[in-house]
């Protein structure tokens, strides 16, 4: 029998075999492990391969450090730098071509001009021309128009600004815009004040600046209207208000409003050379003023020159003729017939107390040059105590329809017939059996249903044929005024 031996290699050989097989597969199994280990380490968070190196907006801060940071590594405003920063990488492409400080300048240009690319120089937030970034450095309020204070020959600010125009830098009472529109110094208070007293010239009492006959007032004289005015042979009326300095106003229910001492009430009366086109010209013939000193009223007239260059003070009462093209193209002629100003006193004088007839607060109540005139006083701190301006009451303009007949035609009697007929007046209501035509007094009491056709009668009367109403003022009828005084006693019973 044949017996065979294994050989002394063969068990072991197989057995080395296998465990180098099984060190092979663990191998690569921790290399691939490793490896993939390796790939996520390098795998940034949004998917991009990132390195402590890479920086791509060049903003001085890696790509890695943004992501951890939430800030964006695309953007190199991101996060904004402090004034000074020098970390930025100048030869990145996406850093020169942003726009750090957002002045209009990019970051390249700002380099080449020496500039700082984080500082918005341009920026200025008051207006005051001085930058935002020095006012900071300097301590002052880049909010504050005012602040540094300049000197009067200053003229580096931005008038375009609101902030700077909406303030009032020499506290003078006008904001430093209307200072720039009327041509005076926002940083000087070149403040000038009506002169309140009669002077030879009109010019003397520093209502007017410029050109006299342009009638631009002084920022202290306030042009106002009156809802329905007085009648004066179609004449138009500037009419003013000047106050002394720190004066003021005071509301006396919707009556004539009180005024201080040191108060010049003018009213200039012209016609347009052409009515359809008031750039043509006008004719100024007279401004009536009004004074008020120690508590008392005094009247006076200025006449103006054919030139038109200036108004005298005068007490004669001379009658200009006047040529001029009305809205329909009709050339018209009146002779204008200046009053003396002794007669003035018939309609300006109520128990022998001399005062203004036109701005009661009901008549000054509407919205005259785009604001409510009553709210132009008090925001200007020149009218006190008015109530809520719902609380007013307002005379109805006597040629606007939407008012009533009633309303219009009383408003109309109030200011043309009122200053004679009433307590006190030249035509004394007080006196029995004489008419009360003011506004507020109730129809039963003013004794027109009485004497409606005396009124029709007399307010149809020519000044030239008999005692016409109103006795002075006028030298022909105002038809569309006569025709709603008669419509309205038509309405009587």
């Amino acid at each position: 029998m044949l017996h065979f031996s294994k050989s002394a290699y063969g068990p072991n050989r197989e057995g080395r075999s296998l465990s180098r097989s099984f060190v092979a597969r663990r191998f690569l199994s921790i290399l691939s492990v490793v490896a993939v280990l390796v790939f996520f380490a390098c795998k940034s968070d949004d998917g991009g391969a990132a390195s402590a190196d890479i920086d791509t907006d060049g903003d001085g801060i890696s790509d890695e450090q943004e992501v951890l940071d939430g800030t964006n590594k695309n953007n190199p405003c991101d996060p904004k730098p402090s004034s000074g920063y020098t970390g930025f990488d100048a030869n990145n492409s996406i850093w020169l071509g942003a726009d750090c400080d957002t002045d209009g300048i990019t970051n390249a240009q700002e380099l080449a001009d020496n500039t700082d690319p984080f500082v918005n120089e341009s920026k200025d937030s008051d207006g005051d021309g001085i930058p935002d970034f020095e006012e900071e450095a300097n301590g002052s309020d880049k909010n504050d128009p005012c602040d540094p204070v300049h000197d009067g020959d200053y003229d580096g600010y931005n008038a375009q600004n609101n902030t700077w125009a909406n303030a009032d830098c020499d506290a003078d009472g006008m904001t430093n815009g209307e200072e720039v529109a009327a041509n005076t110094n926002p940083y000087v208070d070149d403040t000038v004040y009506a002169v309140a007293e009669f002077l030879p010239k009109l010019s003397d009492l520093q209502l007017f600046k410029g050109d006299l006959a342009d009638l631009e007032t002084h920022v202290t004289t306030h042009e106002y209207s009156l809802s329905t005015p007085l009648y004066t042979d179609y004449a138009h009326k500037f009419r003013t208000i000047s106050l002394p300095e720190g004066g003021q106003m005071t509301y006396n229910d919707d009556g004539l409003l009180q005024f201080p001492d040191g108060t010049v009430i003018t009213k200039t009366f012209y016609y347009l050379n052409d009515e359809r086109n008031p750039a043509v010209g006008k004719k100024l013939i007279e401004t009536r003023v009004l004074i008020k000193n120690e508590g008392t009223w005094s009247m006076g007239n200025y006449l103006w020159n054919d030139e038109q260059t200036e108004a005298t003070l005068s007490n004669s009462a001379p009658t200009v003729t006047v040529n001029w093209v009305d809205q329909l193209g009709v050339e018209r002629t009146t002779n204008y017939q200046v009053p003396f100003t002794i007669n003035c006193t018939q309609c300006h004088n109520i128990n022998n107390v001399t005062m203004p007839i036109g701005p009661k607060a009901r008549n000054l109540n509407f919205v005259y040059n785009g604001k409510n005139q009553l709210q132009y006083f008090i925001d200007k701190g020149l009218l006190a105590g008015v109530p809520e301006l719902s609380q007013v009451e307002r005379l109805p303009d006597w040629s606007d329809t939407s008012f009533s007949l009633e309303g219009r035609a009383r408003a109309y009697m109030d200011v043309n017939c009122a200053h004679c007929h009433q307590p006190g007046g030249y035509h004394d209501a007080n006196v029995t059996g004489r008419p009360d035509m003011r506004y507020e007094t109730p129809l039963a009491e003013s004794l027109m249903v009485d004497f409606k056709e005396d009124i029709k009668t007399r307010v149809n009367t020519s000044p030239a044929y008999g005692p016409s109403m109103p006795l002075i003022g006028i030298t022909e009828l105002h038809t569309e005024g006569i025709d709603l005084i008669h419509q309205y006693m038509d309405t009587l019973d």
